[in-house]
């Protein structure tokens, strides 16, 4: 299979995926408010943070064991020359649990940056429709992108044929 239909595929699943999983946990974790506040340890921006690292622990840890069984399976070949991002993403760590920490502490720091300089714009909160919303959007949006990036970071440690063991899935 293509590396970029696999990409595109897989990636495309993971958004769908979290989406409907991350707008429902939203929906469960605060339906009986009729509004979020920004701050605060039930508050938005601790929801992103906390939703950041976990989404991207898990789809490093499901998506690295699926990428690692297809190239066994000889049905994703790992191409010769990376795409320019599959360059950079090489230099980042191979185990799952310290990509997907890295990228979730990253995309929770940058999201928390984000909502304090709303806060600091006057927005206070969200009603909880429009807090379910935006975090199925945040959620697809994050999963599409940790999983290209834990793709192309585990092919650019096949091509080089060094493989982590490190722990559940490598």
């Amino acid at each position: 299979m293509p590396v970029t239909s696999y990409l595109r595929r897989q990636a495309t699943t993971a958004a769908l995926i979290n989406v409907v999983v991350n707008a429902l946990i939203t929906w469960l974790g605060h339906r009986r408010t009729d509004f979020v506040p920004l701050a605060g340890s039930n508050g938005i921006t601790t929801d992103v943070f906390v939703t950041s690292v976990l989404l991207s622990l898990l789809v490093a840890l499901f998506i690295t064991k699926g990428v690692r069984h297809e190239l066994t399976a000889g049905r994703l070949v790992a191409a010769d020359e990376p795409p320019r991002s599959g360059r950079l993403l090489a230099r980042l760590p191979a185990r799952w649990w310290a990509l997907g920490l890295l990228i979730g502490v990253a995309a929770g720091v940058v999201a928390a940056v984000v909502l304090r300089l709303l806060g600091a714009l006057g927005l206070s909160g969200l009603g909880l429709w429009a807090f379910v919303a935006f975090m199925a959007a945040y959620t697809g949006l994050l999963g599409y992108a940790v999983t290209r990036w834990v793709i192309l970071r585990q092919l650019a440690e096949h091509r080089t044929g060094r493989q982590d063991t490190g722990g559940p899935g490598g």
